[in-house]
């Protein structure tokens, strides 16, 4: 706690403020400090600190590189969460120019962060692994209740196959692109929206591995995802749900499309549901682009209520630990903050903020 608590000091007093007072507390071994600018925040950290954003926009200009071990963690992602603190948005102002992550970053984590971009271009790159071939096999990289407005790719290019190099993906919402340069990725409890820019939304995991598990898939599709395991997630596409996915393994899930593969041999398909209603799906959503309003629950009555390979639900609430409620981070999470527009007659500024545990 005596790391976490010079945090929530610092980023106490920029709640309710605009993206100007917007506040990045860097903890590491020694005292706190305070940036309001992201990439200055980045080059001062040490390998391993903890880089506490609250809410409000930072922009970085395209191409900074991530090189240590960093451990970001946001205010969250979703409005109705973020109410005191807002949204914490990390904003690329150049184009064509993506967040670098390289080896030596191996083992950082990003939490509760909205990545996004003033790049129009549906397909512009938000995040990239590497600054070459040389430098692009980060390892064991978490990102945890994140949502990515572009494309996210998990290498320089698509060479050599790497199954050992695993990027994790827990409860993230992913607007566009998630594409894996024959690189590995597990992802649990992560909701896709249809790719704007008429690519598959899933792709390029064609010789790495890919685990996907409790996802929905809205109006969305994979395609050159070789030898992945897929379970227990819903698919609204009407098309088909995985195009050239030889040698993969789908079991209990259930899509609205007449066929789960196309093109696909050596498949094995277990349990699999097809030709569903998605209009019986859900609870509320009814258009395949994600709102914050939509509530993703499986509908009474869904074919995907307790379907699940371990007797729960389809979906992000399946599993025995659900997708979280408001996409809360794990930090201690802000409640209420009231600050007192003026000192007192002490040349005190009362301030009362409440502020709640979280288990995970």
């Amino acid at each position: 706690m005596k790391h976490i608590l010079p945090a929530l000091v610092a980023l106490g007093f920029s709640l309710q403020a605009d993206a100007q007072l917007a506040r990045i507390v860097v903890q590491g071994s020694g005292a706190p400090q305070v940036f309001d600018d992201f990439a200055a925040a980045v080059s001062a950290a040490q390998p391993n600190d903890k880089l506490y954003l609250s809410g409000g926009t930072f922009q970085y200009t395209g191409g900074l590189v991530i090189d240590k071990t960093l451990h970001l963690i946001g205010a969250g992602t979703h409005p109705d969460s973020t109410e005191v603190s807002s949204v914490t948005v990390l904003m690329r102002t150049s184009v064509l120019a993506p967040l670098r992550i390289t080896t030596a970053a191996s083992g950082s984590t990003f939490t509760g962060i909205r990545f996004s971009t003033t790049d129009l271009n549906t397909n512009a790159e938000l995040i990239r692994y590497g600054t070459s071939v040389a430098d692009d096999l980060p390892t064991d990289i978490v990102f945890q209740r994140c949502h990515f407005d572009r494309n996210i790719y998990l290498g320089f290019n698509s060479g050599t196959a790497i199954s050992s190099e695993v990027t994790t993906f827990n409860e993230c919402y992913f607007a566009s692109r998630l594409v894996g340069e024959s690189r590995a990725a597990a992802v649990t409890r992560c909701i896709f929206d249809p790719d704007g820019s008429g690519y598959y939304a899933i792709s390029g995991f064609d010789g790495g591995a890919l685990l996907m598990e409790n996802c929905v898939l809205l109006g969305s599709i994979m395609a050159n995802c070789y030898g992945a395991i897929i379970r227990n997630c819903i698919s609204t596409s009407m098309n088909y749900y995985c195009y050239d996915c030889s040698n993969s393994t789908f079991t209990n899930n259930v899509i609205a499309a007449p066929i789960v593969v196309s093109t696909s041999p050596g498949v094995t398909l277990t349990n699999n549901i097809v030709n569903a209603d998605a209009a019986t799906f859900f609870v509320s959503e009814t258009d395949d682009l994600y709102q914050y309003s939509d509530d993703l629950h499986m509908a009474p009555g869904s074919p995907g209520v307790a379907y699940g390979t371990d007797g729960t639900d389809l979906g992000i609430y399946g599993t025995a630990s659900p997708y979280k409620p408001g996409a809360v981070p794990y930090n201690p999470h802000f409640h209420s903050a009231d600050i007192a527009p003026a000192t007192n007659s002490s040349g005190e500024l009362p301030v009362n903020i409440r502020v709640a545990a979280q288990t995970h």
